[in-house]
């Protein structure tokens, strides 16, 4: 049982059960409205052959009378009417169940039970689920030795304490920083086919606990270096890493520069 799934789920079907909320209200808010006036009698219909026949019965002593064609109007407003005021009730009973499901507590967060337990009792129990601090802890945790080709081309200093080897690459730190975003510079990534590779960044989307890699191209105006990058996106094509899913893929020339905008685009996508 996948227990952060579980409780992921919880999380989106309150968002969900929210939003449905409001749209009812705004429903019933209208169709009060609507159903302010009710209209005198009541209708019934019939089909003579293929033809559709109403009567309306203006009170409860009298008798039904048959409505002419000229007189459909008054048919339409009671059918309209009783339509939606049955459409109200189902609308009113939709909203007391939703009502009922928000106050019982269903954003509760499953890793609350563990913690309200006393201190000697933790000690007994298998904790069936990681709290984010727990999970990005584990992320980062992680041990891999780092990528040490061309290690003298790391000359940009980011604000986590470490070296970038591009402007753009510093750019992208930073953005994943300031959005608490966590992530590993250079962590080796087997690509059968290929081997060991080293996206330049891969990061953890904290609300979905998915691994997403960042690969910038920052020389796509050389022929030979854009060549090699798009073999290498094949082979992450191949090998399940799909650009727009787990994989961001960013590129620049030197006469077109990387913008912040898409660097905020796909962290908005994709690590929020």
């Amino acid at each position: 049982m996948d227990y952060f799934q579980l409780e992921n789920n919880r999380c989106q079907l309150f968002a969900l059960l929210t939003e449905q909320k409001s749209m009812l209200e705004q429903l019933i808010s209208d169709l009060k409205v609507k159903t302010r006036n009710r209209p005198y009698g009541q209708l019934r219909s019939s089909f003579c052959g293929i033809y559709p026949q109403y009567y309306i019965k203006p009170g409860r002593d009298k008798p039904w009378q048959y409505l002419s064609k000229s007189e459909r109007p008054r048919a339409v407003k009671i059918a309209n009417y009783e339509y939606r005021k049955a459409l109200l009730r189902r609308a009113e009973h939709d909203l007391k169940a939703i009502e009922r499901l928000l106050s019982d507590g269903i954003s509760d967060k499953y890793d609350e039970n563990f913690s309200n337990l006393p201190p000697g009792r933790r000690l007994l129990v298998d904790k069936l689920y990681e709290t984010d601090e727990e999970f990005v802890n584990g992320f980062l945790s992680e041990d891999f030795d780092s990528y040490q080709s061309f290690a003298e081309s790391k000359q940009f200093d980011t604000a986590q304490g470490e070296s970038v080897r591009s402007k753009a690459e510093w750019i992208i730190a930073e953005s994943l920083a300031r959005h608490e975003i966590p992530y590993q510079y250079e962590y080796p990534l087997y690509l059968d086919g290929l081997g060991i590779v080293h996206p330049d960044f891969r990061c953890l989307n904290v609300r979905t606990r998915r691994i997403v890699f960042w690969e910038h191209l920052g020389l796509m105006g050389d022929p030979e270096y854009a060549t090699q990058a798009i073999r290498k996106l094949r082979f992450y094509e191949s090998n399940g890493l799909l650009v727009g899913e787990n994989l961001i893929v960013t590129e620049e020339t030197q006469a077109i520069p990387l913008r912040p905008e898409t660097i905020n685009h796909w962290i908005e996508r994709l690590l929020l």
